[in-house]
């Protein structure tokens, strides 16, 4: 069996608040295979993005800090790298689109500009003839219009599709195994997202590239992912293959995400939609139990005992089917 090109295991990470230390994300370990997308999805705060920052080593410190675990990257772990070491990797080995590009982008500088420091960075020798070609022939592969003249031109200039799109293009610019995307299609219109979202599909079929996927879309998660890990207030609570999670979803908290999406078969259009009620709990106070005991329709007296562990579960459609519920045992 071939390794994982991304393997996390037991990663936590934490952030200092006035009123104490938030563990973040919390024990959390998953794998990614070479040219394979892995989803993950939750709600607004569930450790999804400081998921993402904690692999590119990109938590501010003050006041985060990752507590323990291993990021292995290629067999190499990635926390134990220097800051000059992983330099190297960042933006090299392993990329990443930021969730809103007017505000990754630097205005003061073109989109030229910024898509070649990069390539000069990591790719040495090059002239600058040179490198202004590599970035005229990213903008063309995203699909931007008029490339050599769009090169030149400052991030205001263009429209958030081809903001987005001179996002990918910059983190695709050296080629990485793995590129890491949080809510790539956030602010877009509908038309802009499914172009954007087949754009990444095409071009991680040509190029050959891992991606991790960060969303709250599972529209986004079904047509794009081939596995999915569901996070909940700092905790993994179900991963398996994407046909396992929307086809048999085994936590509640999944089959809540699910059932509260609109459907449109004959019949259904009328119904009212359901919703998981509750808020997401205060990870400074975090009860005894089950993370999700609160807003489970379902909790039993032992979902107050101790957060359950990832326990497999058959899964349907081969691979591991893992699921984080007491009832379940």
């Amino acid at each position: 069996m071939a390794k994982p090109l991304l393997e996390v295991q037991n990663l936590r990470t934490a952030f200092r608040t006035d009123d104490g230390e938030v563990v973040a994300v919390d024990d959390i370990s998953f794998q990614v295979g070479a040219c394979k997308t892995l989803g993950i999805v939750g709600e607004s705060g569930c450790g999804k993005s400081v998921t993402s920052l904690s692999i590119m080593r990109l938590i501010p410190e003050p006041p985060g800090r990752i507590l323990g675990g291993q990021i292995l990257f290629n067999g190499q772990d990635l926390l134990k790298l220097s800051e000059p070491q992983m330099r190297k990797i960042r933006g090299n080995k392993i990329s990443m689109i930021f969730q809103e590009p007017m505000t990754s982008l630097n205005p003061v500088f073109t989109i030229g500009d910024q898509i070649g420091e990069a390539i000069e960075l990591h790719q040495k020798g090059l002239t600058r003839a040179q490198v202004v070609q590599r970035c005229v022939e990213m903008l063309k592969l995203v699909g931007i219009p008029e490339p050599e003249k769009r090169v030149d031109n400052f991030p205001h200039q263009l429209s958030g599709g081809m903001r987005q799109r001179a996002m990918i293009a910059m983190s695709l610019s050296c080629n990485p195994q793995l590129l890491i995307a949080d809510e790539p299609t956030t602010a877009l219109d509908v038309t802009i997202q499914a172009q954007i979202l087949e754009l990444m599909r095409k071009l991680r079929t040509e190029l050959g590239a891992a991606m991790i996927l960060i969303t709250h879309d599972l529209g986004v998660v079904a047509e794009t992912c081939d596995d999915v890990i569901v996070m909940y207030a700092g905790k993994i609570i179900e991963q398996g293959s994407v046909n396992d999670i929307f086809e048999n979803p085994k936590h509640w908290y999944t089959k809540g995400l699910l059932n509260s999406l609109p459907h449109f078969e004959s019949g259904k259009r009328r119904q009212r939609l359901e919703t998981i009620p509750g808020i997401v709990p205060n990870l400074i106070d975090l009860k005894p139990g089950c993370r999700f005991q609160e807003r489970c329709k379902n909790v039993k007296d032992k979902c107050h005992e101790k957060h359950p562990e990832l326990t497999k579960v058959s899964g349907q459609h081969g691979g591991q089917h893992l699921v984080a519920c007491r009832k379940l045992k």
